[in-house]
Protein backbone atom coordinates (compact mmCIF):
# COMPACT_ATOMS: atom_id res chain seq x y z
CA UNK A 1 0.00 0.00 0.00
CA UNK A 2 1.34 3.68 -0.93
CA UNK A 3 0.03 6.46 0.76
CA UNK A 4 1.06 10.49 0.13
CA UNK A 5 -1.06 14.08 0.40
CA UNK A 6 -2.71 15.68 -2.70
CA UNK A 7 -4.30 18.81 -3.02
CA UNK A 8 -6.73 19.71 -5.49
CA UNK A 9 -6.89 23.46 -5.63
CA UNK A 10 -10.43 23.68 -7.93
CA UNK A 11 -13.48 21.81 -8.91
CA UNK A 12 -11.24 21.65 -12.33
CA UNK A 13 -8.72 19.71 -10.75
CA UNK A 14 -10.82 17.51 -8.97
CA UNK A 15 -12.38 16.80 -12.23
CA UNK A 16 -9.00 16.01 -13.90
CA UNK A 17 -7.81 13.94 -11.21
CA UNK A 18 -10.65 11.79 -11.29
CA UNK A 19 -10.56 11.21 -14.82
CA UNK A 20 -6.64 10.65 -14.85
CA UNK A 21 -7.19 8.20 -11.79
CA UNK A 22 -10.18 6.92 -14.35
CA UNK A 23 -7.59 5.67 -16.49
CA UNK A 24 -6.73 3.17 -14.12
CA UNK A 25 -9.95 1.09 -13.24
CA UNK A 26 -8.36 -1.64 -11.78
CA UNK A 27 -6.02 0.10 -9.01
CA UNK A 28 -8.09 0.64 -5.89
CA UNK A 29 -7.60 4.48 -5.24
CA UNK A 30 -9.14 6.17 -2.02
CA UNK A 31 -9.01 9.47 -0.80
CA UNK A 32 -8.57 10.04 2.88
CA UNK A 33 -10.00 13.06 4.82
CA UNK A 34 -10.31 13.09 8.48
CA UNK A 35 -12.64 9.95 9.08
CA UNK A 36 -14.30 9.94 5.58
CA UNK A 37 -12.62 7.80 3.29
CA UNK A 38 -13.63 8.08 -0.71
CA UNK A 39 -13.12 6.14 -4.27
CA UNK A 40 -10.78 8.78 -6.05
CA UNK A 41 -12.23 7.39 -9.31
CA UNK A 42 -16.07 9.54 -7.74
CA UNK A 43 -16.40 12.89 -8.56
CA UNK A 44 -18.88 12.97 -6.32
CA UNK A 45 -17.63 11.38 -3.94
CA UNK A 46 -14.43 13.33 -3.95
CA UNK A 47 -16.80 16.45 -3.87
CA UNK A 48 -17.83 15.10 -0.48
CA UNK A 49 -14.51 15.31 1.63
CA UNK A 50 -13.46 19.03 2.10
CA UNK A 51 -10.44 19.56 -0.33
CA UNK A 52 -9.70 22.95 0.42
CA UNK A 53 -6.62 21.42 2.04
CA UNK A 54 -4.44 18.17 1.22
CA UNK A 55 -6.04 15.44 1.38
CA UNK A 56 -4.52 11.80 1.13
CA UNK A 57 -4.38 9.34 -1.19
CA UNK A 58 -4.25 5.81 -0.82
CA UNK A 59 -3.52 3.29 -3.27
CA UNK A 60 -4.00 -0.52 -2.01
CA UNK A 61 -1.85 -2.54 -4.44
CA UNK A 62 1.81 -3.67 -4.91
CA UNK A 63 1.53 -3.49 -8.56
CA UNK A 64 0.99 0.43 -9.05
CA UNK A 65 1.98 1.33 -12.78
CA UNK A 66 5.36 3.89 -13.17
CA UNK A 67 2.36 5.59 -15.53
CA UNK A 68 0.30 6.17 -12.64
CA UNK A 69 2.90 7.83 -10.82
CA UNK A 70 3.62 10.37 -13.82
CA UNK A 71 0.06 10.71 -13.94
CA UNK A 72 -0.85 12.05 -10.49
CA UNK A 73 2.43 13.88 -10.17
CA UNK A 74 0.78 17.10 -10.72
CA UNK A 75 -1.24 16.61 -7.63
CA UNK A 76 1.21 15.38 -5.44
CA UNK A 77 1.17 18.02 -2.37
CA UNK A 78 5.07 16.94 -1.85
CA UNK A 79 5.77 15.84 -5.98
CA UNK A 80 9.96 14.45 -4.25
CA UNK A 81 7.38 11.96 -2.77
CA UNK A 82 7.16 9.91 -5.52
CA UNK A 83 10.40 10.60 -7.31
CA UNK A 84 11.33 8.04 -6.46
CA UNK A 85 7.85 5.85 -6.93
Amino acid sequence: MFSTEIYLRNLNEVRQFVDTVSLYPKLEVYLVSDTYTMDAHSLIGILTLHVSSPVTMEVSSDNIPESFWEDIRPYVYNAEMVAGA
